[in-house]
């Protein structure tokens, strides 16, 4: 069955792997006054590449909000058990706050950016409160895990293009404990999306299955330079009980597979729900209405479909 679809995290990502050895970063030790203002004055000098969606938030407001979310019981743990970890480093605005509290290991694929970087922050990579890597993440592996091979805790403003990518293998690695990210606001309400709301799709199913996830507040468009097409918004997860198998995944795309179908058509269209007998059997013991919607079903109710289905499938062997 394995063969029926494809994962939907491979639909967005080529696996490749990086190590984080991959390049290391020490220079020497500059006054502090110094660096603040050769770091303001790179800010202004650097030309963002449209090629990675690069738009730098600026407003301190939101970023000091963004700071101030991080959740208080995984900033208890971080430097201890969790390893703080950001994605794009940009022109470096949060990564100085996240770097006032705790220590950072910081991706960025911008090969300027990463020489910028060393120049604001060669005192934090001397002292090794920061490590710089430079790749390309969606195609870091780490053996079974995807940033790190030990307990993390993701902050950052993704790259809009990647997002989702990011957000899903996130999701599926357990080490990472949870995240704090800014994306475009409709891929934030559709991750947060509960059940009936307009947005409601596979997605917020997938993020749900993995533990709890919430949408904290808009970002518009001139909190950043240069200002995206889109508003922004920033959500926040943090791994819980799972819910999560590779046939729930499967279901639920189906599920939403045209979502101003009937669900019950869609499912018609799942492999093992191909038996109209069979799916009519778990919609009655389920009582679920055979006009019912995707988006009108929650979470427990379609890992309760896999529960009934499997009992079923067992009682014919």
């Amino acid at each position: 069955m394995g063969d029926i679809m494809q994962d939907t995290l491979e639909s967005y990502i080529t696996e490749s792997r990086v190590s984080l050895d991959s390049r290391a970063y020490k220079t020497k030790s500059l006054d502090k006054k110094a660096t603040l203002k050769q770091h303001e004055k790179s800010k202004t000098h650097f030309h963002h590449k449209k090629s990675l969606g690069q738009h730098f938030l600026h407003d301190s407001v939101i970023l000091d909000r963004i700071f101030q979310s991080i959740p208080q019981d995984i900033a208890a743990e971080i430097d201890k058990s969790v390893r703080l970890i950001e994605v794009g480093i940009g022109l470096g605005d949060l990564t100085k706050r996240l770097l006032s509290r705790y220590s950072l290991l910081a991706y960025e694929i911008d090969y300027d950016l990463i020489t910028q970087a060393e120049k604001n922050y060669h005192h934090e990579i001397e002292t090794n409160r920061l490590q710089l890597v430079q790749a390309d993440v969606l195609k870091v592996r780490h053996n079974d895990s995807y940033l790190l091979n030990s307990d993390y805790f993701l902050v950052s403003n993704l790259p809009y293009y990647i997002a989702t990518a990011i957000i899903l293998q996130a999701l599926k690695d357990t080490h990472c404990k949870g995240f704090l990210v800014m994306t475009q606001k409709e891929v934030a309400q559709k991750f947060c999306a509960k059940q009936k709301d307009s947005t409601y799709c596979s997605l917020s199913l997938l993020a749900q299955s993995f533990g709890d996830i919430s949408y904290l507040f808009s970002v518009p468009k001139e909190a950043f330079n240069p200002p995206p097409k889109v508003e922004s918004a920033v959500f926040c997860f943090k791994r819980g009980k799972c819910h999560y198998t590779q046939d729930l995944e499967s279901l639920l795309h189906f599920a939403f597979l045209a979502p101003r179908k009937k669900l019950f058509s869609n499912l018609m269209q799942y492999d093992k729900l191909r038996d109209k007998a069979m799916l009519k059997h778990i919609f009655q013991t389920m009582r679920l209405d055979e006009n019912v919607r995707a988006h009108e079903v929650g979470l427990q109710e379609y890992c309760d479909m896999l529960h009934i289905y499997n009992a079923m499938k067992k009682d014919k062997q």
